[in-house]
């Protein structure tokens, strides 16, 4: 999501507009992972896309999640934003979610913390303090919902925001900013939350129905010294350097396999610029990337996820390139993209193309911002209609 539209979303929200604003295979040491595109996992060979299962690089062979083979679904980032836990308006998600299972969707993506400033809280020394139960039973009522209308959630624990300053319209208090800023930089800090908070919380939802994977980060590049926004003189937030975003997705994802090894990890890139292994570009994220950065050999992704948005240029686009093309070694879900005519596609041929160019899921932005529901419904629902015993197969 780009910082203009996060800033109106942000704007609107805070006027009142709540959710109508604008914004088991076999696999890798960590016991998830899985094979080149088009591979042979444990339980048959893979469709249209990377293998469920089979060898990870660099690792040996655990257990791990199903990871579907299309996963059709939209964001719905939050009712309140930052705000959904510990009291989520479960009449808003429950009529969002049925909606959004009647167009063929099966995966919702939802921001869990975002900014930080109302969720996980820190003590007056800076650490993360103990997850209160009122915080997991929050997050247990948005899954059962999600479920009870046929639905998984991807849960993206932190994004940019965390280090967006108060001229980006950010309300984040000077110290959360700075508690924010040390969680990414500071070991006992980072190993804080990992113990109070997220550890509690993945054991807690281990096996819940309605959970399909954990996002460590949207679009983490933001809040980079090297690639970043949040820091600038407009925004007068905060950066770290991108080893530090790699340290902590590697010390996280760890944490979360350790608590629960059959639940998938991932991470929310902005572009291919930051997670492909084309000429030119980097992959910030692969398994031996983020093991150099954070030292940790279960501390990798299950599936790759990344953002498209035609301000990031056409060389990004999944619409003019095939999944193939960014050479990437595990599945690939496109977790943003506009729900509009976007590079001479067609706004109701949006799902289709991303589905046949070989990814792995597409998750249109927006349920409640920018090209708000419905603009994505009917693409949605084209595919599910062509390809319902793949979609339905999900979660």
């Amino acid at each position: 999501m780009t910082p203009r539209s996060r800033a109106l979303a942000l704007a609107l929200a805070l006027l009142g507009c709540g959710s109508s604003g604008s914004e088991s295979g076999t696999g890798g040491t960590n016991g998830s992972g899985g094979a080149a595109a088009g591979a042979t996992g444990t339980g048959g060979t893979s469709t249209g896309g990377n293998g469920i299962g089979g060898t990870a690089a660099g690792g040996t062979t655990g257990t791990a999640a199903n990871i579907c083979t299309f996963a059709s679904g939209i964001n719905v980032p939050w009712v309140n934003f930052g705000g959904d836990v510990p009291n989520p308006n479960i009449a808003t998600f429950n009529a969002l979610f049925s909606a959004v299972h009647a167009a063929g969707g099966r995966v919702v993506r939802w921001w869990f913390h975002a900014n930080g400033y109302a969720t996980p809280g820190y003590d007056s020394s800076g650490l993360t303090q103990k997850i209160p139960q009122s915080h997991i039973d929050g997050v247990k009522a948005i899954l059962a919902a999600a479920n009870s209308a046929g639905l998984a959630v991807n849960v993206s624990l932190w994004s940019f925001d965390m280090l967006q300053g108060p001229g980006s319209g950010e309300t984040i208090p000077a110290a959360t900013l700075t508690n924010n800023q040390n969680l990414l930089t500071v070991d006992v800090n980072r190993q804080a939350y990992i113990d109070n908070y997220l550890t509690p919380l993945v054991m807690a939802l281990q096996g819940t129905p309605g959970l399909y994977s954990y996002e460590i980060f949207n679009e983490p590049e933001g809040m980079t010294t090297e690639h970043g926004w949040t820091a600038n003189s407009t925004n007068k937030g905060l950066s770290v350097p991108e080893a530090m975003i790699q340290k902590t997705v590697n010390w996280f994802a760890a944490a979360i396999h350790a608590a629960d090894p059959t639940v998938l990890v991932t991470n929310g890139s902005q572009t291919f610029d930051y997670c492909s292994n084309v000429s030119g570009k980097t992959n910030y994220y692969s398994d031996a990337a983020l093991r150099s950065a954070g030292g940790k050999q279960t501390g990798t992704l299950d599936f790759y996820e990344v953002h498209y948005y035609t301000s990031n240029g056409t060389s990004d686009s999944c619409f003019l390139n095939p999944a193939s093309h960014w050479a990437l070694d595990k599945k690939l879900v496109m977790g943003e993209f506009a729900a509009a005519a976007t590079d001479n596609v067609a706004v109701n041929d949006l799902f289709t193309t991303i589905f046949t160019g070989g990814y792995d899921g597409a998750w249109a932005w927006s349920y409640n911002s920018d090209d708000p529901w419905p603009a994505g419904q009917q693409a949605m629902q084209n595919l599910y209609t062509a390809q319902t015993a793949v979609i339905s197969a999900c979660p």
